[in-house]
């Protein structure tokens, strides 16, 4: 068998790196080649990588076209079999091109289509489409629009873009929810009911390919600064969830892999808060336990049987680390 490409996004990202360390620990990584790229140069990520190259900057809309010349070019010339996104503002960018990549290259990118990713990206489009589709849904409004009326507190703020607890905050009076709004209005915030509490916090996967339900694993986390910390595996045994999580994915439909945060109320009903329409920070948490998405997809995009997955109980712990890089 000879070497399959794979170009992983975001080598200094959370998300890049966990793939890549995902598929440093599959069963195919001596069949792989990893070919990464960033913005920014020295990232730890690049020296997990055969080759790395340096993007220019899309979050500037004059370098917009020079970031798609550069991602095809890439694509070219290192023969790319797959790619996978690391950083969630190319996620819309990918959606767009998948096509043409296929087409062009016959590279597979790992990417939803934009439908999935906007409803992710969007806070308030998550609530509609959950009640839209009979589904659980902590109750939601624009903050713009609301009276203070009809949600009890405590209540949660936060961006309707947001994504890792970045200006999440919860509300305990209101006093404090004035003072918010004064600051907040026209800033695209959400109010959104407080449901549960951090013990009873979960970070679920689901594992779709061409349209079809393949796998799903749910975590019981710790947060620490937004990210997890700590993941708990209990062989899926909470069925309530299980079931929620795969009813959400069947109206969704996302390709690959699919991360969705939710918490449980005081009778145990599943709540989603978020979608992430991409693979997660915790992918390599789920490859520690025996669930190696990255693994499974790279095997289904260059036709190899896919090795089953078959995680076990436990706990996985995130902790810092050091490396020596040589001049």
């Amino acid at each position: 068998m000879g070497k399959y490409r794979i170009l992983v996004t975001g080598t200094g990202s959370l998300i890049g790196q966990a793939i890549i360390k995902s598929i440093q620990k599959s069963s195919i990584k001596e069949n792989l080649k990893l070919i990464g790229c960033d913005y920014f140069e020295n990232t730890v990520g690049s020296y997990w990588c055969d080759k790395n190259y340096i993007l220019p900057d899309l979050l500037k809309a004059e370098e917009v076209g020079n970031w798609k010349d550069s991602i095809y070019k890439i694509i070219k010339r290192e023969n790319i079999d797959a790619v996978f996104i690391g950083v969630d503002f190319e996620l819309l960018y990918f959606a767009d091109m998948k096509s043409d990549i296929k087409e062009k290259y016959g590279c597979t990118v790992m990417v939803s289509d934009s439908r999935v990713i906007r409803i992710g990206n969007d806070k308030y489009l998550t609530y509609n489409f959950l009640k839209e589709n009979g589904l659980n849904a902590p109750d939601t409004v624009l903050m713009d629009d609301w009276d203070g009326k009809d949600l009890n507190y405590p209540i949660i703020i936060k961006p309707r873009d947001g994504a890792r607890s970045r200006g999440v905050e919860l509300i305990k009076d209101t006093d404090t929810l004035l003072e918010r709004q004064e600051t907040l209005r026209g800033k695209g915030f959400v109010v959104q009911k407080a449901v549960g509490n951090m013990e009873a916090e979960y970070t679920c996967g689901l594992l779709y390919w061409d349209n079809e339900f393949k796998n799903s694993i749910v975590l019981k986390r710790i947060l620490k600064d937004g990210n997890t910390a700590t993941a708990e595996y209990n062989e899926n045994k909470e069925e309530n969830i299980v079931e929620y999580i795969r009813r959400i994915g069947d109206k969704l439909l996302p390709f690959g892999s699919c991360n969705l945060q939710l918490r449980t109320d005081e009778n145990g009903k599943p709540f989603l808060f978020e979608i992430n329409p991409r693979f997660s920070g915790t992918t390599y948490m789920r490859a520690l336990f025996g669930y190696n998405e990255v693994e499974y997809v790279i095997s289904k995009a260059i036709g190899l049987e896919p090795v089953a997955m078959s995680p076990k109980s436990g706990k996985v712990y995130r902790y810092y680390e050091e490396r020596l890089v040589g001049k």
